[in-house]
């Protein structure tokens, strides 16, 4: 996906350098008409072939935005009841009905535990590893697109200053052209080119603030998640190591019942 983004981005860029590079092409006083009637069309600017990269960045941004926010919501991914109901059959070495519990959960912890559970009565591996390997492979895919919003927010500030440059460029070329220009028209000029700056700085800080947060909450779940894990892992051995004990015992106390039958 970002792959894809940032070649679609380049060739849109590369398309809208040479929209506005057929503009020197044009006779001096043709240029100076085409800056008196719309040097102030901010619009047309806004809108123009050099602000069409930044265009196609915020619509994706958005969309990514919206995709990760459904994506990441708590309730798909943890239900502390089915947890606390998990933990409670496993502390007492109720496996089974854990299973039970994970599989009848739409969360992706509940499938991921599910199978951590047949995965341990396989045999071969610990409870702790079998759920952790599980939930691991299961947080993977809400990592998608995670990456594609970090490189909106890296190469949204470098598109709108290729943007800038091509138009001052543009501009001094024109100066060049007719041999000097009107103040107002250069100040016109610059100013559209700053643009398409400020149009890569509204695209970034959100792609960025976004991305963190969403990297964020997604880190503070799997701890969440981890720490879970080692709570089932901690009561889980702790009601085998009293069946071990008592079974010991019962065993210690039939074998001296035993001898004592032996010796009357």
């Amino acid at each position: 996906m970002p792959r894809l983004l940032c070649l679609a981005v380049l060739l849109m860029s590369s398309f809208a350098i040479h929209c506005a590079a057929e503009d020197t092409e044009k006779k001096a006083s043709e240029i100076l008409k085409d800056q008196t009637q719309e040097g102030s069309d901010f619009f047309g600017a806004v809108f123009g072939p050099g602000m069409w990269p930044l265009w196609i960045c915020s619509i994706v941004l958005i969309a990514l935005i919206f995709e990760r926010s459904k994506s990441l919501k708590r309730e798909n991914i943890v239900d502390r009841k089915m947890i606390d109901d998990f933990t409670k059959c496993m502390s007492e070495r109720d496996i089974d009905a854990a299973r039970t519990i994970a599989k009848g959960s739409d969360t992706i912890v509940g499938k991921a535990w599910h199978h951590g559970i047949e995965e341990y009565k396989l045999g071969g591996v610990s409870i702790q590893d079998a759920l952790t390997d599980k939930t691991v492979l299961a947080f993977k895919p809400l990592k998608r697109n995670l990456q594609a919003i970090a490189t909106l927010g890296v190469i949204s500030p470098l598109l709108g200053l290729l943007g800038t440059v091509a138009g001052m460029i543009i501009t001094f070329q024109q100066i060049a052209a007719t041999g000097g220009a009107d103040k107002a028209q250069l100040a016109d000029g610059i100013a559209l080119a700053l643009l398409t700056t400020a149009g890569g700085l509204i695209v970034a800080i959100p792609a960025i603030i976004s991305g963190r947060y969403f990297n964020s909450r997604l880190i503070g779940i799997a701890e969440e998640v981890e720490d879970d894990i080692h709570r089932v892992n901690y009561r889980f051995n702790a009601a085998e190591e009293k069946a071990e004990e008592k079974a010991e015992a019962e065993a210690q106390a039939q074998e001296t019942n035993d001898n004592a039958e032996a010796s009357a």
